[in-house]
């Protein structure tokens, strides 16, 4: 790592993204700082492709760089998708990591959730899947899809956004901690 205070700019202001960096941080740094700040992916409201997923963390990470107004260390985005299978349709995630000395990226995905036959059918470009998941179960409240994401109210708790957030990033930082202990700066 480049200090013993590594600084962080996540390209998101959503409080599941934000809270899923600060708990990652807080178990593999002492000392850190993060910060965020909205950028725009340029990608569907729901990436339905790691491709298009991966773009729009490199559109958040290219719109955040653009406009940096003090120095970070590294720059964080986080992408939601969803993917279609022969056996299932999931809801997942990606973290991308720049590391802004070196400009290299490290990535990340989060484990599936299984979602419900026919939900990915009612996606289109603009659709947020939390609010085609709200349409078709009106059960599930607005603020349980705040606190817990799609995957959350979905299992009940069990894995939620933060979760999926958390594991993206754990493996990206797992893989930019290998990089820098092996002297690949």
């Amino acid at each position: 790592m480049p200090s013993n205070h590594p600084t962080f700019l996540l390209t998101s202001v959503n409080e599941a993204k934000i809270n899923s960096l600060k708990n990652v941080c807080s178990a593999i740094f002492k000392d850190f700082t993060v910060t965020y700040k909205s950028a725009e992916s340029g990608v569907s409201q729901t990436p339905d492709n790691d491709d298009e997923a991966i773009n729009g963390c490199h559109a958040r990470i290219s719109d955040i760089e653009a406009s940096l107004s003090a120095p970070v260390d590294y720059i964080i985005a986080l992408e939601g998708l969803i993917e279609r299978k022969d056996f299932g349709d999931f809801v997942y995630g990606w973290a991308m990591i720049k590391d802004v000395s070196t400009s290299l990226f490290y990535y990340g995905c989060s484990g599936k959730v299984m979602l419900p036959a026919g939900v990915v059918d009612k996606i289109g470009r603009e659709s947020k899947l939390s609010e085609v998941i709200i349409s078709l179960y009106p059960h599930i409240s607005w603020s349980d899809m705040n606190r817990l994401g799609t995957n959350g109210v979905l299992t009940k708790g069990v894995y939620t956004r933060v979760n999926e957030f958390e594991t993206a990033l754990r493996c990206a930082f797992g893989s930019l901690i290998m990089h820098k202990d092996l002297g690949h700066d």
